[in-house]
Formats: structure tokens, C-alpha cells, sequence
């Protein structure tokens, strides 16, 4: 087995959770010297125990600054330098804004980007001359920037991280630093705390990815020297650049439909069954997704038209594949922006079968 980080030092923040426990584990197999850290001495001491080689333990709270004094005096005793410092912690409140309390919102912020900055602040400055020395800190999904509905907070603390970090390397590389700071988005994963949002993720269409999975890619992330890395393939890296590009082209291609299912999943009633979600007015762009839509049918109808229009052969076999194609082009682009429910209602309205009433016949 190749051992990519033999000799290196390495701390991981938070590592009784399940990502933390799993990029512990592959450091470690990759012959890393390890100092696990977290705010739960007991967890953290069994991460420890169920891996092999260099191993040290240590208690740690990220938004207190007493302790994170204490963490650097821990880390100067435990090594000369710092290679890699990995931030795994993380607060995750999925809610609408209405249901946040304070404590929960505080939390969110504190945890996932004030103690983002505070650890930057604390490690940053033994590491700036090292070659190749990398913090890197854990993120929301895709670019941290994507705002999903009922994420409201959390996603302000996921895009406020991913700012400051292109901030810092942007100083960094002024000062000429051997040092950087890097985001690394994991898919949804197979972890205690995110099984209870698989039904949803999969319902989006994203995949869930095994903890070893996320920690190989983590691993490779930082042998490649990114400072920008998110799972999910292409079509959430080009969905999220579209996002920060124009959020309403977003909410159009869709962030309406993630919208509504996750309003369905996070709106419960009391008693724990589902609450119907609200209607939404979508303004001109569900109007010109109806008008596309509707488009769409009178193409087909012209190319069935255009046989029996005083035209050349030639201008018929050109015409009738061309209007199909158009018609294709018009209804998906209606689908997008609509959603499919919203195209079926029409689809079914513009069927000459619900005009006449006719029946399929049974045998």
C-alpha cells in the first residue's frame, strides 16, 4: 500500500464525528502521525482505538478561545511542525428561518465559521513557511454558496467559509507563502448524522457516498494541492457556478423543484405527518414556461400539418423533421422551468383525446 503521507503530522478536528473518524483512519493508513481532537473525550478516544500507528487524543472546543490556546500548546509538545490541519467539525440545523432559535443560529455561526477563522488564525502562522502545509476545512453542500430553502443559516456559514478561505490564500499568495487553506465539499454520506436525510437526497437525485469514499477523495484533494474540491460531479459544480452566476436562472433550471421537496420534508404537521407546502407564484417565468410548453404542441401540430401544405418534396422532408426538433428544443426548455407537473397539466389539456372524451377500448 502506498503510504502518500508517511512521517507527515496531522490533526483532525472533530474527529469522533463520522467524516473525522474515517479521514483519521485513512490518514493513518497512509502512515500520517495523527492528533485527534473534539469536544467529546470518550468518542475521541475510541476513533483512537480503531486505528493502527501514531496516535495522540486531545479535548477540544472550536468557539472557545481558552481552548484553543490550550490546543496550541497540546500541538507544540506533540510536534516541531504542521503539515495538515483538517477541520471536520461542523453544525448542521436544517429548519426554516421561523424555527431557528437563537441558540441554534449562534451555534451554526460559531461553529462553522468563527471557529473556522479562529483555527486559520491559531495554526496559519506555524505553517506559512512549510511547503505544501494545507488547512483544510470541511463545507455544506457543493460550493457552500448554493442556498437551498430551509438552509437558510447554515448555508450563510458554509458561503461565509468559502469567501474567507478565498480571502486567506489570496494574502497568502501576496506574502509569497508556502502555506494554503482549502474547501473540500463531500457528497452526502453514509453517517449517523445524515441517514435520516437519505430519503431526501435521493429523491434529488444525489447520490450517497460510503465515509471511505469521501476520506479517498479528501486524501487525493490534498495530494493535489486543490484548494477548491466538490463532490457530486459535474452537474453540481456547473449547478452551482450557474447559482452564483444568476440565482433565478437557478431557481428556473431547478431550485423550485429541490424547493418544494425539501418544503415537503422539513414542513411537518404536530402529530408528525406531512404538511401540503404552499403554493408559490413563479411571476414571468411560469408564464413563459406555459407559453413554451403550449409552443411546443402547435410545432408538433405544423409538422403533421405540413404534408398537405402546396410545398416541394424536398421542402416537406426538411420542414417536418425541423419542426419536430424545434418543438423537442421548446417543451424541454418549458419543462425545466415549469417543473414536470406543471407539464403533464398541459400535456393532458392539449391531448385531443380529454377534448372528445374518448376511451381507450378493452377486450
Amino acid at each position: 500500500m502506498k503510504r502518500s503521507f508517511e512521517g507527515k503530522s496531522v490533526i483532525v478536528i472533530g474527529a469522533s464525528g463520522g467524516l473525522g473518524s474515517s479521514f483519521a483512519k485513512a490518514f493513518a493508513d497512509k502512515g500520517a502521525r495523527l492528533l485527534l481532537v473534539g469536544r467529546n473525550e470518550e468518542k475521541v478516544k475510541k476513533t483512537a482505538e480503531q486505528i493502527t500507528g501514531d496516535i495522540t487524543t486531545a479535548v477540544f472546543d472550536i468557539t472557545d478561545l481558552q481552548s484553543i490556546k490550550e490546543l496550541k500548546n497540546i500541538v507544540k509538545r506533540w510536534s516541531a511542525h504542521i503539515d495538515i490541519v483538517v477541520n471536520a467539525s461542523g453544525y448542521d440545523v436544517r429548519k426554516s428561518l421561523a424555527e431557528h432559535s437563537y441558540e441554534e443560529a449562534k451555534n451554526t455561526l460559531d461553529i462553522n465559521l468563527l471557529g473556522a477563522i479562529l483555527i486559520t488564525k491559531a495554526f496559519l502562522p506555524h505553517m506559512r513557511e512549510q511547503k505544501g502545509s494545507t488547512i483544510m476545512h470541511i463545507g455544506g453542500f457543493a460550493d457552500g454558496r448554493l442556498a437551498f430553502p430551509y438552509y437558510s443559516v447554515d448555508a450563510a456559514s458554509r458561503a461565509g467559509l468559502f469567501t474567507f478561505i478565498e480571502a486567506v490564500n489570496r494574502e497568502l499568495e501576496l506574502e509569497g507563502s508556502q502555506a494554503r487553506v482549502a474547501f473540500f465539499s463531500p457528497s452526502p454520506a453514509d453517517t449517523e448524522a445524515e441517514r435520516p436525510f437519505h430519503p431526501l437526497w435521493r429523491k434529488m437525485g444525489v447520490s450517497i457516498m460510503p465515509v471511505e469514499k469521501v476520506a479517498e477523495d479528501l486524501l487525493k484533494t490534498i495530494e493535489k494541492k486543490k484548494t477548491v474540491r466538490i463532490m457530486g460531479g459535474m452537474s453540481t459544480i456547473l449547478f452551482a457556478k450557474v447559482n452564483s452566476i444568476s440565482p433565478k436562472l437557478a431557481d428556473a433550471i431547478m431550485m423550485r423543484k429541490y424547493g418544494k421537496m425539501l418544503q415537503q420534508f422539513f414542513y411537518r404537521t404536530e402529530d408528525g405527518g406531512q404538511q401540503k407546502p404552499s403554493r408559490h407564484k413563479r411571476g414571468y417565468l411560469r408564464k413563459i414556461a406555459v407559453i413554451l410548453i403550449i409552443a411546443s404542441f402547435i410545432l408538433y401540430g405544423l409538422a403533421v400539418v405540413v404534408p398537405l401544405l402546396p410545398l416541394t418534396l424536398t421542402q416537406k422532408a426538411a420542414a417536418v423533421p425541423a419542426l419536430i426538433a424545434i418543438g423537442e428544443i421548446v417543451w424541454w426548455a418549458g419543462l425545466a422551468i415549469a417543473g414536470r407537473e406543471v407539464a403533464a397539466k398541459y400535456k393532458k389539456y392539449l391531448n385531443p383525446c380529454t377534448w372528445f372524451s374518448c376511451k381507450r377500448k378493452t377486450i
